[in-house]
């Protein structure tokens, strides 16, 4: 399945940086800006009003200072909400000495609550919003309903603080809207992708659950007939080849419905693996020994080779998943070439390399290809939901390995799984035999 075109963007986390950074970049050298400029006046004019607000101003400016330290570890909740709480101890402090920043004030509570919203979670932001209330309720009583305290400022000098007051608080809060617009718009293009997405998805997965479902229907079709007829054309190999037909369908209808699950049980976190210690040569001879009569409808050989075997703790029946998932994308798309599986040790791993000669995939879409309903090919020529190979990769990594595609265009693919080895001594569970019959051709 192919994907919408993507637009760049950045991560939620890096936004999230991007935000705090921004704020403490900004608000830093204004915080350091007004204590100087309280400083100098209140010297100056021997202003207590003016002395109370450079203590306020400098509390704030310290938590600034201490908030970019921890922003800069990567502790981003921690950093807000020092700064948060920091900007409400000088707001409530200010409103007791600066009686005539009452606006600025309330502007300041409030973009407090901008700042940390991002960042905490509900308990803490509950508590946060609560506490920025109080303090806009304390500004009110004291700047409101009652006279200044202290003696306040001349004129003059109030007008052009409360512009260069008012200037900061808007242009901060317009800063941090403009990044949360940024992760809106970004919010709204991924949901829109989504949306593309599944629409996709249901679209190719009627179709690809319909696909079995309509030669199924033919054969049970062609069955009763034979059944119900008295000719003597009729035979039993006939009927048992309709059956067999009938199989392989019911067969890729139920692969289909549990790649769908797998997908949901993944989405979920509910994908279960019970690792027992396995015979990784024994389970690829088996599972090898199982596609060659599919490999044969498909025109290609099949060659194994595993010289010694190899112990590792993985889930039997979802690594079986893995190496039928990876056969049946080279059998798929091999064009009739032949398919080598190939099992070796590297340094205390197992790898596990499965290489068609095939058509091949793009660079670009090496990566890609693991991702849910991902593909590299049109939908209209290859069959498929594009679930296989992000199922695999999730496997693989929750067994502690990894898996990796390389190719180009009309060169074939080869996908190599690298799983940690366990200890040589093999458990008595494990048989070390495939069922009898015919067997791959080993290297």
């Amino acid at each position: 399945m192919t994907s919408p075109s993507r637009i760049p963007e950045f991560s939620e986390e890096e936004l999230k940086r991007l935000r705090l950074g921004q704020f403490l970049q900004f608000m830093l050298p204004i915080a350091v800006g007004f204590l100087v400029l309280y400083a100098v006046f209140a010297v100056v004019l021997r202003s207590v009003s003016l002395v109370g607000g450079t203590g306020a101003v400098l509390v704030y400016t310290l938590a600034l200072a201490r908030s970019r330290r921890l922003a800069a570890q990567g502790h981003s909740e921690r950093a807000a909400l020092l700064s948060g709480y920091a900007l409400l101890v000088m707001v409530a402090l200010g409103a007791i000495f600066v009686h005539f920043l009452f606006a600025a004030l309330v502007v300041m509570a409030i973009a407090g609550v901008v700042l940390v919203q991002p960042y905490a979670e509900r308990p803490a932001l509950a508590r946060y919003m609560f506490a920025a209330f109080g303090v806009v309720a304390w500004v009110v009583g004291v700047d409101v309903l009652l006279p200044p305290l202290v003696e306040q400022p001349p004129p003059a000098l109030q007008r052009w603080v409360i512009a260069l007051a008012e200037l900061a608080s808007v242009g901060l809060m317009l800063r941090m809207m403009w990044v949360d617009a940024l992760r809106l718009r970004q919010s709204l293009a991924r949901a829109e992708q989504a949306v593309a997405i599944r629409d996709e998805f249901l679209s190719v997965a009627s179709h690809e659950l319909k696909t079995p479902l309509t030669p199924l229907k033919l054969k049970l079709q062609a069955l009763r007939r034979e059944l119900a007829a008295t000719s003597p054309s009729a035979s039993p190999e006939r009927s048992l080849g309709h059956i067999e037909m009938a199989q392989r369908q019911v067969k890729k209808l139920v692969e289909l419905v549990d790649d769908l699950l797998d997908v949901s049980r993944i989405g979920a976190g509910r994908l279960e693996l019970h690792p027992e210690k396995v015979n990784l040569a024994a389970l690829l001879q088996e599972v090898v020994w199982r596609f060659e009569p599919e490999a044969a409808r498909a025109g290609s050989a099949l060659e194994l080779e595993a010289p010694q075997p190899l112990m590792a703790w993985v889930d039997p029946f979802r690594f079986e998943q893995v190496l039928d998932n990876l056969l049946s994308n080279a059998l798929k798309y091999g064009a009739g070439k032949p398919i080598r599986v190939r099992l070796e040790p590297l340094e205390g791993r197992a790898l596990v390399t499965v290489r068609d000669e095939g058509i091949g995939i793009p660079s670009a879409a090496l990566e890609r290809i693991f991702h849910r309903f991902e593909r590299a090919v049109s939908g209209r020529h290859y069959g498929g939901l594009g679930l296989g190979l992000y199922i695999t990769r999730k496997i693989v990594e929750s067994s502690g390995g990894g898996i990796v595609a390389s190719s180009a265009p009309g060169q074939g693919a080869t996908f190599t799984v690298d799983l940690p080895l366990a200890e040589a001594d093999a458990p008595e569970a494990i048989s070390e035999s495939p069922p009898t019959g015919s067997r791959p051709r080993l290297s």
